[in-house]
């Protein structure tokens, strides 16, 4: 390869490098003004004691979701119950894992977490906008 394709290959390189930190930050700008936005839309449809609507053949519906995570202060032993009961291999896999797994042990203990979970995951619900289009 001579110089100039070099050269040219290299100039080509940042350009490309210096428009993906560009997007990257457009994308950063553009998610926050989505979520401060669907955090507006949320309390008017809670003011308005609305759960969803439809708007030009799209249905916006407000959903709310649970997230579980280890009590930072208790993790150790969450830790060691979850051995104790044979679930060592949820400790390789992500939040969202974790999450399923509490709520479908809620779901078999009639919807309340179980004894040896309490006091040891930290529970959050956070509302966000589903939309839907025909």
């Amino acid at each position: 390869m001579e110089n100039n394709e070099l050269f040219t290959l290299s100039d080509k390189y940042l350009q490309t490098r210096d428009k993906k930190q560009v997007l990257e930050q457009e994308l950063k700008d553009v998610s926050k003004l989505l979520e401060q936005i669907e955090l507006e839309l949320i309390d008017r449809m809670t003011d308005s004691e609305i759960d969803s609507f439809k708007r030009n053949g799209v249905l916006f519906s407000m959903v709310s979701r649970e997230f579980e995570s280890a009590n930072p202060e208790t993790k150790e032993e969450l830790y060691k119950r979850f051995k104790d009961r044979g679930y060592e291999n949820l400790f390789t896999i992500n939040a969202n894992t974790l999450s399923g797994f509490v709520r479908e042990s809620k779901k078999e203990n009639d919807g309340v977490l179980p004894d040896w979970m309490e006091g040891l995951i930290n529970t959050f619900e956070k509302q966000s906008i589903r939309v839907k289009r025909n």
